[in-house]
């Protein structure tokens, strides 16, 4: 599936787009001045939990929040797939 597939998915599923996400995340305290500010493991218990996402879904939410802040934990095949797929900076 490609990264604007997952997207597309998500926004339908949830009513939410990806830039909704990244929002809630910042005042969640876990993205801070453009960086990512919480452990995987907790971001993924709040999208699992409180956004009611599931597994995969959540770890796509996640990779989205480290491709948009230039995370240096995103792989280059993580980076070569969603640019390739549909991604684009927000920036």
């Amino acid at each position: 599936m490609s990264f604007k597939a997952y997207a597309h998915n998500i926004q339908t599923k949830t009513g939410k787009t990806l830039d909704e996400y990244y929002k809630l995340a910042q005042k969640k305290g876990f993205i801070l001045s453009g960086k990512i500010a919480a452990p995987h493991a907790e971001m993924l218990a709040w999208l699992k939990g409180d956004m009611t996402l599931g597994h995969v879904y959540a770890n796509f939410v996640i990779n989205y929040f480290k491709l948009r802040t230039h995370d240096d934990k995103v792989t280059e095949n993580m980076k070569k797939w969603a640019y390739e797929t549909g991604y684009e900076d927000s920036e």
